[in-house]
């Protein structure tokens, strides 16, 4: 749910993007990088998701535009303004199954903007809540074997997600599941970054992260980051608990 202090940083309902084409029709979700909305593509009629590069603590909103509160964190902001439009372009170019269909990509508002597929269903986390209770080791298999596939085609890719975690697991009434949320991928590119990060708790979720990733050791990241949060994630569907921190 979206609260009054996320609602003064994103978007109007109604409000416009790129000359018309998007429209906002309701508010998704507001994460420590980015604003998630629904939007209708205008010509087409369809309904999709849009995310917005908004970093918590760091943008207000000034009309529609983005700013920084303070000017210390311009040099920060702008580097990794760029590295979401870089992943932006390169999420567009993702062709898997199992991972969140990237369709557009600009700057406008002084920010940067991606649209994807509108996933008709919830996150694990949020279904597992809705639930109150574990998923089946049945479940958790079918969810596990399509994760796995995702997270094979990315880091073919030479890309890795590195916050993986049932939050950023999709899935619909079939049980079809999707990567999204490759936010963290940017965090650990530039050192400025990885220092706001961690000062701000947003390097990585506690309990899915293993060693390497918590102290930001980059030469010691590589694939098996990733698979440990997977471990993490199993643990977590399976029994319903926040897994231990390494």
């Amino acid at each position: 749910e979206i609260n009054m202090l996320d609602e003064m940083m994103m978007l109007p309902i109604g409000a416009t993007l790129q000359g018309g084409k998007y429209r906002v029709v309701r508010y998704m979700a507001s994460g420590g990088f980015g604003n998630t909305y629904e939007v209708e593509h205008t010509t087409l009629g369809k309904r999709m998701a849009l995310k917005e590069f908004f970093i918590r603590g760091v943008n207000v909103r000034n009309g529609l535009s983005v700013t920084i509160a303070t000017e210390v964190n311009r040099s920060t902001f702008d580097q990794m303004r760029a590295k979401f439009f870089k992943e932006a372009r390169r999420l567009a170019t993702l062709d898997n199954i199992h991972i969140v269909e990237v369709s557009d990509f600009f700057e406008e508002n002084d920010t940067v903007y991606y649209v994807m597929k509108l996933i008709h269903g919830g996150s694990l986390a949020s279904t597992m809540k809705q639930m109150g209770h574990a998923f089946t080791e049945k479940q958790v298999e079918h969810f596990f074997l399509q994760i796995l596939s995702a997270l094979k085609f990315i880091h073919h890719q030479g890309l890795y997600h590195l916050d993986l975690k049932p939050d950023n697991i999709m899935h619909n009434d079939e049980g079809h599941c999707w990567l999204i949320d490759f936010g963290a991928s940017k965090q650990l590119t530039y050192k400025q970054t990885m220092t706001m990060a961690t000062t701000t708790g947003l390097c990585y979720t506690p309990g899915y992260a293993p060693s390497e990733q918590v102290s930001c050791n980059t030469k010691r990241i590589g694939p098996w980051t990733d698979f440990y949060s997977l471990g993490a994630t199993l643990y977590n569907l399976l029994t319903n608990e926040i897994p231990p921190s390494p």
